[in-house]
């Protein structure tokens, strides 16, 4: 089934607009600014639109895919745009070290600030964990100044790092310059981060936030597993002793012995 994009963003933009809300979408407007349109729809309907979309068209290939996100990015809608980001989460295999100055130009984009987390997290999560080299763009990330990029790349790293947790020292590493000036919605974005490696990590988080000072509610430790019970070997079974005849019954027998001699 081809993809029309001008149709397809029409019925996305009717279907977010008829479940949205008027104090919504003003409250998330003045999250935005004036660059970008708000139509007040909740996140569960945005998923839902973007999933919908995704069984739909289940040929959508890489081109096919970022040029649509492309269309939605410039409609200048948020929820149209946060559809873009669902989609490019869920198709996020196809996703190659090629796209990456398409996700970093999305990134970057300060009137998208709200959807820096999920975009990261949801597609540029995915690249990473599949392409450590990227990881040197992270850290280009952080070095770049720009608070956004910044913010993406502490959480481009929480699937590689929820992956194998020997690269924790690494994300320690790549972290550790946005601790004396980030942000508010940097740091939110850190403890978002560490509290989800707790659950394979949580000894080096709780380690970290020790050291940094940085308050988290981690859960619990997985729990241990027992040792295994040492099996003893079976009881041998005691030999029945030997009951010696009384001696009564043998001088009976040899006193009848000697009388059938006689």
């Amino acid at each position: 089934m081809s993809m029309n994009f001008g149709r397809e963003q029409s019925l996305l933009r009717q279907r977010l607009t008829a479940v949205g809300s008027p104090t919504a979408a003003a409250a998330r407007q003045q999250e935005l600014g004036g660059e970008v349109t708000s139509l007040g729809a909740p996140d569960s309907e945005v998923r839902a639109a973007a999933l919908a979309l995704v069984e739909t068209y289940p040929q959508m290939g890489r081109a096919q895919m970022t040029a649509f996100v492309r269309t939605l990015w410039a409609s200048k809608i948020h929820e149209l745009r946060a559809v873009g980001v669902e989609i490019l989460a869920a198709r996020a295999a196809l996703l190659e070290p090629a796209d990456l100055p398409f996700l970093e130009k999305l990134l970057g984009d300060e009137t998208a600030a709200p959807l820096v987390g999920p975009l990261a997290d949801g597609a540029l999560g995915d690249l990473v964990a599949r392409n450590k080299k990227l990881w040197k763009d992270l850290e280009r990330f952080v070095k770049s100044g720009r608070k956004l990029l910044r913010r993406a790349a502490a959480a481009a790293v929480r699937q590689a790092v929820a992956a194998d947790a020997a690269l924790f020292a690494r994300f320690e590493k790549l972290v550790q310059p946005l601790l004396a000036d980030a942000d508010a919605a940097t740091n939110h974005e850190l403890d978002r981060v560490l509290t989800a490696l707790a659950a394979t990590n949580h000894d080096a988080v709780r380690d970290y936030a020790d050291r940094h000072g940085r308050k988290l509610k981690l859960p619990r430790p997985p729990a241990k597993k027992a040792a295994a019970a040492k099996v003893l070997p079976a009881a041998r079974p005691l030999k029945k002793a030997a009951i010696k005849k009384p001696a009564i019954k043998k001088a009976a027998k040899k006193a009848a012995k000697k009388t059938t001699r006689k």
